[in-house]
């Protein structure tokens, strides 16, 4: 608790600071005017300054309770390898009069439903419209092996440890699974995966009608098929079992699903980024109801042993309760290039960042000691456009490293004017990124605490990242976003591209 309220008394100091600082400063040439310039009083410069970075691997992030789940494998040359696999629980279908599944009822089929984030198009193939996958990296022609098990970890909600607290689970922890899988098949993505065909059977096994399944946008989706004998065991064969009384003992029952991705031949496959809020499994069955029964609006039902065939499905949707499993292999020249950043998300690495490297103690006191006003400070980073990585983040962070904190730009200028955006040379291909630290460096040269100048960090922007008030100074440690970039650091081997400070200021001469 203390160090929370220290945590927050020092930013609403810092900003009170500059913003006063501010005001003052502006006051000050108001006042003095065009005479500061004709006294000889006022100077400006632009000083260049060194830095020291370093690339630090992430061992873990928080993979529950986000917004985005990786699932599949992808690698190159300079990130290495990531493998993307998904753990669930799933919530029980509602039901008006109890889970049961009537008379003579038969399993049609089983599938899972996980829709891809697309994008449509404006163009159509035969009157039906077209989608672009949107998310997915690495190679999409390159299969990988996907299994579904079922899992055999159970997932709690809450912290065992703290009650009052959610359950937090991370991205390198391992769960039991199965040794039989649901499925498990060679798979890759498919834009063009919008229609599920459902064949519908009698007691006898013969066909009495085809269901086509689609999105209402028509939108493509993953399906996976599962083994209808396994399901059939554990979710019919089981129905009245107390297990599906409540939510709470279902999850008991029925742990969930591991779905596992695994490289095949090569690991050059690729990762989807999925949202996974209405995915679901659905199983589809047909039963016997009285001859006097209605069927559905579309006249669906035939004549059977016992009534009326009918159709029915349940829907078992994806529970809240999931997690990311993210295994990481890092390639060697990725621990030890010397002139090289690897920043990179999902478990991936940051940048470190220590500025006036160059610069003693005593250096620094000495620049603090001059009447410095800070009109612009930028931290510039340029991309090795030699690496062979072509997944480089649209936007980097920047914040304090040393007590994973928002930096006081962020706080009062916000994301917009601190940038880290991803800038292109005139052929489009990724060039720079460059950080506007003007209320930082004014910080640091005003003040007489060492302290104030920390190890700053580099990471791939996620949108958790940004702060929402004043208050909201810890920087949050999720991260799902694979996409990484090469940098170039402060070696001289990088030439006019090394990383460096660049400081514009204005002196008031004594």
């Amino acid at each position: 608790m203390t160090t929370r309220v220290v945590t927050f008394l020092k930013y609403i100091g810092l900003f009170s600071f500059v913003f006063f600082t501010i005001i003052s400063c502006e006051k000050e040439i108001e006042g003095l005017g065009v005479n500061i310039i004709d006294n000889n009083k006022f100077s400006t410069g632009d000083s260049i300054f060194k830095v020291n970075t370093n690339t630090v691997n992430v061992e873990r992030v928080p993979a529950n309770l986000i917004s985005q789940y990786l699932l599949g494998v992808y690698s190159d040359n300079e990130l290495g390898e990531l493998k993307g696999s998904i753990v669930s629980q799933l919530s029980l279908p509602t039901v008006g009069t109890g889970y049961n599944y009537g008379t003579n009822a038969a399993i049609d089929s089983v599938i899972i439903f996980i829709p891809y984030q697309s994008t449509k198009l404006d163009s159509t193939i035969g009157g039906k419209p077209l989608f672009k996958l949107d998310s997915v990296f690495g190679n999409q022609n390159v299969e990988f092996k996907l299994g579904v098990y079922e899992l055999g970890t159970f997932l709690n909600t809450l912290d065992p440890n703290d009650p009052s607290k959610k359950m937090v689970y991370y991205s390198d922890k391992v769960f039991e699974k199965s040794s039989s899988p649901f499925y498990l098949e060679d798979f890759k993505v498919n834009k063009n995966d919008t229609v599920a065909y459902i064949k519908r059977y009698m007691p006898n096994g013969t066909v009495y009608d085809t269901d086509t399944i689609k999105q209402a946008n028509s939108a493509p989706t993953m399906k996976l098929p599962l083994n209808e004998t396994m399901i059939k065991q554990i979710f019919v064969d089981n129905a009245s079992d107390p297990g599906f009384a409540s939510q709470e003992a279902f999850n008991r029952y029925f742990r969930g699903f591991y779905i596992e991705a695994t490289e095949l031949a090569t690991n050059k496959s690729h990762l989807i980024s999925l949202a996974m809020t209405t995915s679901r499994m659905t199983i589809y069955y047909s039963n016997d109801q009285n001859e006097g029964t209605e069927v559905d609006l579309n006249g669906n039902g035939i004549k059977g042993e016992q009534g009326v065939r009918v159709k029915e499905n349940y829907d078992f949707v994806f529970g809240s309760n999931k997690s990311n499993v993210l295994e990481r292999a890092y390639p060697t020249p990725h621990q030890s290039g010397s002139e090289r950043l690897y920043v990179q998300g999902a478990a991936g690495s940051v940048a470190t960042v220590d500025l006036f490297s160059n610069l003693t103690e005593e250096e620094i006191d000495a620049l603090r000691t001059n009447k410095y006003l800070i009109t612009d400070a930028s931290l510039t980073f340029y991309v090795d456009q030699n690496a062979t990585s072509n997944i480089a983040p649209e936007q980097l962070f920047i914040y304090n490293y040393e007590e994973n904190l928002q930096i006081i730009d962020m706080m009062t200028e916000g994301l917009s004017a601190v940038g880290g955006k991803l800038e292109r040379d005139d052929d489009g291909n990724p060039y720079k990124y460059t950080f506007k630290i003007i209320d930082y460096i004014s910080r640091v040269l005003s003040s007489n605490d060492p302290a104030d100048l920390v190890t700053l960090g580099i990471k791939v922007y996620n949108p958790t990242d940004s702060p929402l008030t004043l208050l909201d100074t810890a920087i949050k440690e999720y991260s799902w976003t694979p996409q990484g970039v090469v940098l170039y650091n402060q070696s001289e081997g990088a030439g006019n591209k090394k990383v460096q400070l660049e400081i514009k200021y204005s002196i008031i001469k004594n």
